[in-house]
């Protein structure tokens, strides 16, 4: 599976973030606490010019083990986190005095940039710190649209569309933003991500998928696992057959919405985590 996606807007998104970093005081950049590494874009270093702050999203739906072991490799690279709970709220107190940390008094009103790829929670973010529903959200990648200045109460933020890496070459990042619903659905086949996923999940969550859909072996061969949890959940076609598609689609909706388990995808390889020691 091939995964390509790098439509004319991000490319517009793209020159427009470069344009706007002149214009604001501090860069908030949003990872998925699920995907840390492959959320993060590397196709916009320039940002990392300004006073920068790296704010984790989706930490309820990740690993605590797993983000203890990322935060510990940021801190060896000496980069500010801030770990958020968006859907209570929590560490939105703690990136403001972050934030304020290196907003100088001046003329103006300071201005921060928020910046992340699809689906990562820019507007929900934007939505607690300004106390109201300023940004649209959605359940959907590209929600987003065009430059939004927003009264932050002391601060003014900067929303921006999100924003993908041109070619996704890397197609292990690539199936990994497929599976957390950054990449449109649409675009992708989602019952190969569906495969990718069951077998990562039978290697290192298999308690997590046995007790999910009730499996005897979570372990056991992947048809047979994916079929199972097909019928069990009763999406099924006129004959009987498992639908494939509706099989997939569920037990991905299972995954992003947590429902599966604390999960993350990836850990810091052994080459990052040496870093700085």
């Amino acid at each position: 599976m091939g995964i390509q996606w790098y439509p004319g807007h991000m490319a517009k998104a793209r020159r427009e973030i470069l344009e706007n970093l002149r214009l604001v005081d501090v860069v908030i950049e949003l990872t998925d606490a699920r995907v840390p590494r492959s959320a993060r874009n590397p196709d916009i270093p320039e940002i990392h010019r300004k006073p920068w702050i790296l704010a984790v999203t989706k930490c309820d739906l990740a690993d605590p083990v797993r983000t203890e072991l990322w935060c510990q490799f940021w801190q060896r690279r000496e980069e500010k986190v801030v770990l958020l709970e968006l859907i209570n709220g929590k560490g939105i107190n703690v990136l403001r005095k972050e934030i304020s940390k290196y907003l100088t008094k001046q003329k103006r009103e300071p201005r921060v940039m928020v910046v992340g790829i699809p689906n990562i929670g820019k507007s929900t973010l934007i939505n607690r710190l300004t106390g109201r529903s300023s940004a649209k959200v959605g359940a959907k990648p590209g929600v987003t649209r065009g430059k939004q200045w927003i009264n932050a109460g002391g601060f003014r933020l900067l929303d921006t569309p999100g924003l993908l890496w041109p070619k996704l070459e890397d197609q292990e990042a690539a199936v990994k933003l497929a599976a957390v619903a950054a990449i449109k659905d649409e675009i992708i086949d989602v019952e190969e991500v569906t495969y990718w996923l069951l077998r990562f999940l039978q290697q290192d969550y298999p308690q997590l998928l046995a007790k999910r859909y009730n499996l005897a072996d979570p372990v056991g061969e992947l048809e047979t696992v994916f079929t199972t949890i097909g019928h069990r959940r009763g999406c099924l076609l006129a004959k009987g057959e498992i639908d494939r598609r509706q099989t997939a689609q569920l037990i991905l909706k299972d995954f992003r919405q947590g429902l599966i388990g604390p999960i993350t995808l990836e850990l810091p390889q052994r080459n990052e985590q040496n870093e700085g020691s």
